[in-house]
């Protein structure tokens, strides 16, 4: 594995953990804006591995996976990035912070699970 990716590897493992630390101390919009970021990190770090380009300065999920060259990402897994986007932009610009604070401890639980899920299904695929 590249150093590079190595390096998307670590700071993505760490937003996954600071994910479930929010979620701990139930802050909901936290989880969701650590879960996308853990995982735009990762992509990221496989495009580099897989590609030996510099991903975009992007933060579209749908369009890094896209790049990544991983020909088969299950529609499961799409309906999650597309979910992530639309959140996460909440998270970042107030006019539509209410879809983020109707966000509930257990859906919320639910994002953090399906993203370690897809972490970990991600990381095979980095070879």
């Amino acid at each position: 594995m590249k150093p590079e990716t190595e390096n998307w590897l670590k700071i993505a493992s760490n937003d996954l953990k600071i994910a479930k630390l929010c979620l701990k101390n139930n802050h909901h919009s936290k989880v969701i804006e650590q879960c996308h970021s853990c995982l735009e990190k990762l992509l990221k770090g496989i495009i580099i591995e897989k590609k030996d380009i510099q991903p975009p300065k992007i933060h579209d999920l749908l369009e890094l996976a896209s790049l990544t060259l991983i020909s088969n990402i299950q529609n499961e897994i799409k309906s999650l990035f597309d979910e992530l986007n639309d959140l996460y932009i909440s998270t970042r610009y107030p006019d539509n912070f209410d879809i983020i604070e109707d966000i509930s401890k257990k859906r919320s639980k639910e994002i953090l699970q399906q993203t370690r899920e897809v972490f970990k299904w991600l990381q095979t695929q980095i070879n």
